[in-house]
């Protein structure tokens, strides 16, 4: 074993000793020159990069680990097209995304933002070319989609007639006891849920997460047309989480009685979360789709505050009232009433899952078929939550402003 092994030793000794003396014949000339690179490659070279020369080679010398070739370039079908090398399905240019996931790429459709349409239909975009009340017209051109008698609101709305007065179509003033929210105009009646009225006029919600809040009928403002005018006395305690609602009417985007996220909604809060302060705001479709308006500070606490929020489907305008003053208004777009999915009509309540519930008293609801003047919002502010204008059902006699 010892001698081949030494064996074995000393032939790799002499061809080691010849590998040297090769290289240094061919790393030196005649004359006592460097040869050329090109003459060390084809006597066997340095190598690549790293290497140490040998045996002739395309990249390395012997004990060598050769060049690091360079990639090939991609092949780029789109060259003026920094986003893709190849057309892809919607052509160089143009993105492949599918933004409203409704698996039909943007570039294949024209509704790319609507997961319920590719194409506009007779509603458009954004629409759903339904006919809700069975009428024959479609809801996107019907001003009163869930009244199979009329396609154009009256003076006090959708299903009411000119002369109701005040065209007050709901009315809360949480009189007597237990869990029945009486309306005293339409007797829509709402349930107070897990507490009961404080027999003084007045509801009193614990707020955070007590799950306090008062349910109010489905439909109960989708259902009056493009206009209308919503009002409350409440005081706030100014304690729990920003996102509070007063009221919010609507739907998540889980089942009817759920919270979860908002999906429709009408809703006035008395601190937002991005600013701080009291905010009204109507969606169709979420956030995305939201208008809002808000007040400068956030609601005050522990004082009788009367709020109001005014949708004016003619003017397509929402308008926020504070103590009989207008806070301001923004245009609705294509934002509107009558496409509420109203099943989560809410006092006290978010259609979000992660905000707190309202804490503290609300005094007064009232729900009009129709928009309500600034005039008028600040006489109703200054009577208080226990006084109907002049011309209301039970009210003192008299002509409402409405009617001047």
């Amino acid at each position: 074993m010892r001698r081949n092994l030494k064996a074995y030793l000393r032939r790799w000794s002499a061809g080691a000793v010849f590998a040297i003396g090769y290289f240094a014949t061919a790393t030196s000339c005649d004359d006592g020159s460097t040869p050329s690179v090109a003459t060390m490659s084809a006597l066997g070279g340095t190598g690549g990069s790293g290497g140490t020369g040998g045996a002739p080679s395309s990249s390395a010398g012997m004990g060598g680990t050769g060049g690091v070739a360079a990639a090939p370039p991609v092949p780029d079908d789109c060259p003026q097209d920094p986003a893709k090398t190849a057309p892809g399905v919607c052509g160089c240019g143009v993105s492949d995304l599918d933004s409203d996931s409704d698996g039909t790429r943007d570039c294949q459709e024209e509704c790319d933002l609507d997961p319920n349409k590719t194409v506009p239909g007779e509603c458009g975009c954004g629409l759903s070319d339904v006919d809700s009340d069975g009428d024959t017209v479609l809801d996107c051109r019907d001003e009163c989609p869930k009244d199979p008698g009329a396609t154009v609101a009256g003076a006090c709305g959708c299903g009411a007639s000119a002369n109701l007065p005040l065209c007050l179509r709901h009315r809360y003033s949480f009189d007597g006891t237990g869990t029945t929210a009486t309306d005293s105009v339409a007797g829509e009646n709402g349930t107070v849920m897990n507490t009961t009225l404080a027999g003084d006029g007045t509801v009193v919600l614990a707020g955070i997460d007590s799950v306090q809040y008062v349910d109010l009928p489905n439909g109960i403002v989708s259902s009056l047309g493009p206009s209308a005018t919503v009002e409350a006395w409440a005081s706030w305690t100014g304690v729990g989480g920003t996102w509070q609602r007063v009221f919010d009417f609507g739907s998540s985007d889980q089942p009817e009685d759920t919270q979860g996220n908002g999906a429709t909604y009408l809703f006035v809060t008395p601190n937002n979360g991005t600013t701080t302060r009291v905010r009204t705001a109507l969606s169709n479709a979420s956030t995305a789709a939201e208008v809002f308006v808000e007040a400068p500070a956030v609601l005050p606490s522990a004082v009788l505050v009367h709020l109001a929020v005014v949708v004016d489907g003619t003017a397509k305008t929402l308008t926020l009232y504070q103590d009989g003053v207008s806070q301001g208004s923004v245009a609705l777009a294509n934002t509107s009433l009558t496409r509420l999915n109203d099943v989560n009509n809410w006092i006290g309540r978010s259609q979000w899952t992660f905000d707190d519930e309202f804490q503290g008293t609300v005094s007064e609801f009232r729900i009009y078929g129709g928009v309500r003047s600034a005039e008028q919002i600040a006489a109703e502010s200054a009577a208080g939550p226990d006084v109907l204008p002049p011309g209301g059902p039970g009210g003192d006699a008299g002509t409402d402003a409405a009617a001047n």
